[in-house]
Order: C-alpha cells, then sequence, then structure tokens
C-alpha cells in the first residue's frame, strides 16, 4: 500500500526558510525541522532528501521570495529610483520586523557555509551578480529619466546597493534600529542624484 503525503511541501519548505533563516545551517538539527514544519522525518526524507538537499532548496526558495518581483521591476523600461528604494524598504521592513526574529539566509550562508564550501560560493556569487545587474538596469533606466547623476556608473553602482543590501542584512541581525537602516538606504541613493 502506498502512503499519501498528508502536507504541503510547499509550506514546509517556506517553514524550513524560515527556521535556517533565524538559525543557519549547522544550529538547525532535524529534530528543529521535524518541529517546525510539523512534518515527520520521513515525510521530509522522502520529499526534499537530507537535510543539506532541504538546505539548498530553501536557498532557492528564499532567492525566489527575495523580492523578486520587486527586482524583475527593475528590468522594465520605466523604472525608477523609486522603485529601487522600494526594493530597500520591504527588504529593512523583513528585517526589522517585530512579530519574530528574523534573519536573512544568505547572510547566515555566506558566514557559516560558504568559506568552505565552494559550491554555496558559487551560489551566491550567482545571485549577487543577478542583483547587481538587476539594480544596473534600474539604475539606468533612472538615468534616462533624469532621477540620478549623468555621470555614475551604473555597473559600480550596481554593486554598491548590492553591497549595501547585504549590509543591512547584518545590521538588522545584529538589532539595529529601523531608523538607522532607512538612514543608510536614504543617503546611499542621495549620492546617486
Amino acid at each position: 500500500m502506498v502512503r499519501t503525503r498528508t502536507f504541503d511541501p510547499a509550506t514546509a519548505l517556506t517553514k524550513a526558510v524560515n527556521l535556517f533563516s533565524s538559525k543557519g545551517y549547522s544550529e538547525t538539527s532535524m529534530e528543529d525541522i521535524v518541529q517546525a514544519t510539523g512534518v515527520s522525518r520521513y515525510g521530509l526524507y522522502g520529499t526534499f532528501g537530507n537535510k543539506r538537499e532541504l538546505f539548498e532548496q530553501a536557498l532557492d526558495r528564499y532567492a525566489d521570495g527575495m523580492g523578486k518581483n520587486s527586482f524583475l521591476r527593475l528590468l522594465e523600461p520605466d523604472a525608477s529610483l523609486d522603485h529601487i528604494r522600494t526594493i530597500f524598504e520591504e527588504r529593512v521592513y523583513d528585517m526589522c520586523c517585530e512579530e519574530e526574529t528574523k534573519g536573512c539566509l544568505f547572510i547566515h550562508t555566506a558566514m557559516e557555509l560558504a568559506p568552505q564550501d565552494e559550491d554555496l560560493r558559487d551560489v551566491l556569487r550567482r545571485f549577487m551578480k543577478r542583483m547587481g545587474k538587476a539594480f544596473s538596469v534600474g539604475l539606468e533606466s533612472a538615468k534616462a529619466r533624469g532621477e540620478i547623476r549623468q555621470d555614475l556608473d551604473v555597473n559600480e553602482a550596481g554593486e554598491l546597493l548590492t553591497s549595501t543590501m547585504f549590509g543591512l542584512a547584518v545590521l538588522g541581525r545584529t538589532g539595529f534600529k529601523r531608523e538607522t537602516l532607512d538612514a543608510i538606504v536614504e543617503n546611499t541613493l542621495a549620492a546617486m542624484q
């Protein structure tokens, strides 16, 4: 007799993403994942594979959920500086959400695993490169609209915005107030105008 799945894999994966984001990979045990998802070990292994495979799927889900629609908006011809500002506002809100302690799964991974794991290091680099490119495209549109300085190198500025995004995640995780993070964003964007 074949057992039928009694849980929603998408929901379980979202709960695993939240758990890995707050605790990191090493500090998250399979028992933690069982407790957070409400799914048995058998169900988790049968659906996602081992802890490492689940973690890699969580990274993919996290990347997709990290403002994907907002970043895609930067690729449209009418993207503006306000669209870039909105991305930062959304991320700062997520980082400073008072309902729960949130972390950034990419920051955890970069600090905890990437130094020893070339595959994960490559995943992070590709993600950051895509983020920087999206910012650059949005900045090019903002430049055409006269919203930023004409002498601004949009590729370098895209890398700066990507670095700022990840720096904000570290600061948010260490308890900096939302007002401080908002001020960093505004000062960074103002330097481009």
